[in-house]
Order: structure tokens, then C-alpha cells, then sequence
């Protein structure tokens, strides 16, 4: 009997699963949690005809945990398709195979950093108070997907980020790092039944908004070989040392003079890195890693295309956009008229995307600066 599986169909990041895990029986779950944000409901995606759906409402994380559960226990499901929120880990860990005291490690940054540190992986230094040294990141101890995180230079800049921007909706309080000039590169890998896998290592362009972490990806990444044996290594004995022997996983690092630093570490699939693998290895990579949560496969992607995968950069507001004949591209999002969403005081811009291809990464980054040429952009009054 085929396993079945649950997709947290919440997001246009899962646009490649349904269509991927064809040897799965498949359902889907939308949750809204969050009454203060009502246009967050018109951005989820809808679910294909033919899908069997359910459709949640819950006033926090552990109501929609418990709903959850009850789902899966009624309709016989498997698997939770491993795509999901760091905040939500505290409440499903046992679902997706992670202990109790693995999740205490992963789900909170201030946790995982001292326990690399403390087995020798380079980390930023961490603390829960802001301390007199400046610049330094803020980030929400949970995790958040790149949600809220934000430099800061100066005192001036922290009053402004508490007073006007933070994330009160995270449901947990701010870690402040140090710091670290240089690269920052992204991990993608899987452990099947204790055989570690690493399937790519890929380049991250970073945001300034505290609203976006990235605004592109691409691959090859920059990063010189020693470097990327070392953040090999460090996964490896991350994975290890807290005994995660079964799963995907994804980490950032950030580089400075040839020594990386991890900044991130999670026990899931990540949405950046299964598109950068798709496209480089013309494979199916939603299917790769549901096979090997379910032991049927170690198989190793073969990465061959340079990728370019970026966000449009435009200003908020209401737009009219098309698109001129003659641009080559592997996937595009056109940019939506209205150009956000508002999320407590701020409006969050929701700009398309473009994924080009080439046998290098020079030629994959002209195609996509001539998609970027081809578009027009027309902003209303």
C-alpha cells in the first residue's frame, strides 16, 4: 500500500511537491493562526481538484498541533511532508521523528549555537541581551524562516527596531549575535538511516529588510573548496552529536577569512535549496527526500547547471506589469499588481522571481538580467 503523506500546502514554496510525490498518496493541510493578519489567507495557495484537504483553524501553535494530530490519527496518514515552520517543531517533533530532547537543541537558536560551540563548530557569539558592541544581527530565538532578523548598527537603531518593527506575533523573545563580516552560503542534505548526505552548498544574497532574509540564491556557490569540506564536516558532526539519523536538514553559514560560521540549523527541507537542486540536477527533489525519509532511497543528486534564482526588486506599491517576448527563463513568477502586505506597522513587499540556467553561472545571470529587461513596469498613481 502506498505511504500517505500530509503536505503543509501553506505556501508557494510547495508548488513543485504535489506534482513530485506521484508514488505517494498525498493530502493536504492550510492552517490560519493568526487573526491579526487576514490578507496572510489570501496568499495561500489553492489546492488542485482532486486532493483531499483539510482546512484548519486554530488560535495558536499547540491548538493547531492538536488538530493536526487528531487528522492524522483519523485518516490513517504516514508521513508529515518535512516543510514546516521552526516555531511549529516545539509541537509536532514527534511527528516528523525528532525527540524531545532534540527539539529542545533545534527549535531555539540561543540552544543550537551553544551546543556547536560546545562541540567545536565556529558560531557568532550569542546572547539573550543586547550587549554594548555594535554591529549586531537580531534574530527571534525560535526561528522563523528569516522573518524579523535585522542588523544593527547603533543604539539608535535598536530603540527603532523595538519601538516600530519587532515581531510581536513570534511568540518569543530576540537573541542578539555578533556580527560577521562575509559570504553567506546555505546547506542542503539529508541523513538516511545514519548515512549522511550533503546535496548541495549554494549562495545566498542577502536582504537589509528584516521582513526577507534572502533575495536570491545561486549556485555553483563562491566558496573555495577548503571551505566547503569544513561546512561539510561541521553538518556531519552536528547531525551526530545530537543523534539525527534520519531526515533532511538544512544550515547557513556565514564565511570570513576562509573560516565558516554556522548562524542556522534545522531539521528541515529547505525551500531555497530544493529549487537550486531541481533546476541543477533535473531531478525531482521533493521525491528524493520523501524516499529517503522512508528508507527506499540514499540516491545522490548530480548537480550539472548553474543556477540563478532572485527575486524582483521593486518598491510597494500598485504596479502594471507585463512581459515582452524573447526572454529565456526556467521558471517565472510575475510580480502581483499589488505590491504588499501588511504585516502589524509595516508593508512587506511580495515581488516576483525569475530561475535561469546555464553550463555556467556568467551565462545563467545574463539570462536573468535580460528577463529582468523584458518586463515591463509601470507604478500607478
Amino acid at each position: 500500500m502506498e505511504p500517505k503523506v500530509i503536505i503543509n500546502y501553506q505556501s508557494n514554496n510547495l508548488r513543485y511537491t504535489l506534482q513530485e510525490l506521484t508514488n505517494y498518496k498525498l493530502c493536504t493541510w492550510q492552517a490560519n493562526t493568526n487573526s491579526q493578519f487576514p490578507l496572510l489567507d489570501k496568499m495561500i495557495p489553492s489546492v488542485p481538484d482532486g486532493i483531499e484537504h483539510y482546512a484548519i483553524k486554530a488560535k495558536d501553535r499547540s491548538d493547531l498541533a492538536n488538530q493536526l494530530r487528531k487528522i492524522i490519527n483519523e485518516n490513517n496518514i504516514d508521513y508529515i511532508f518535512p516543510l514546516y515552520n521552526d516555531m511549529l517543531l516545539p509541537y509536532i517533533h514527534d511527528l516528523v521523528g525528532i525527540t524531545k530532547e532534540q527539539c529542545n537543541i533545534l527549535s531555539n537558536k540561543e540552544n543550537y549555537t551553544a551546543h556547536a560551540y560546545n562541540i567545536g563548530i565556529p558560531v557568532p557569539m550569542t546572547h539573550t541581551s543586547l550587549r554594548k558592541t555594535f554591529p549586531v544581527v537580531a534574530k527571534p530565538a525560535n526561528g522563523t524562516g528569516g522573518i524579523g532578523i535585522k542588523v544593527l548598527e547603533n543604539w539608535s537603531q535598536y530603540r527603532y527596531f523595538l519601538d516600530d518593527i519587532h515581531y510581536n506575533d513570534l511568540d518569543a523573545g530576540y537573541i542578539f549575535q555578533e556580527y560577521i563580516e562575509g559570504p553567506t552560503v546555505s546547506v542542503s542534505g539529508r541523513i538516511v538511516n545514519g548515512k549522511f548526505i550533503l546535496d548541495c552548498i549554494y549562495d545566498i544574497e542577502i536582504s537589509d529588510l528584516p521582513y526577507r532574509a534572502e533575495t536570491g540564491f545561486t549556485w555553483p556557490s563562491k566558496s573555495s573548496t577548503p571551505v566547503q569540506s569544513d561546512i561539510k564536516e561541521y553538518c556531519r558532526i552536528m547531525c551526530e552529536s545530537i543523534g539525527y539519523d534520519n531526515g533532511p536538514f538544512m544550515a547557513d553559514f556565514v564565511v570570513r577569512d576562509e573560516v565558516p560560521y554556522l548562524v542556522d540549523f534545522s531539521p528541515r527541507l529547505s525551500t531555497s535549496g530544493q529549487t537550486i537542486i531541481k533546476y541543477s540536477a533535473d531531478c525531482d527533489y521533493n521525491r528524493i527526500v520523501m524516499d529517503s525519509i522512508t528508507c527506499k532511497s540514499d540516491l545522490r543528486v548530480q548537480l550539472d547547471k548553474a543556477v540563478v534564482f532572485r527575486h524582483f526588486n521593486l518598491e510597494k506599491g500598485k504596479y502594471n506589469i507585463s512581459m515582452k517576448e524573447g526572454a529565456e527563463y526556467n521558471e517565472l513568477s510575475m510580480p502581483n499588481s499589488q505590491q504588499y502586505l501588511r504585516r502589524l506597522d509595516m508593508l512587506v513587499g511580495l515581488n516576483g522571481y525569475a530561475i535561469t540556467t546555464d553550463k555556467r553561472l556568467l551565462d545563467a545571470e545574463l539570462k536573468w538580467k535580460n528577463v529582468l529587461a523584458h518586463i515591463n513596469v509601470v507604478k500607478q498613481a
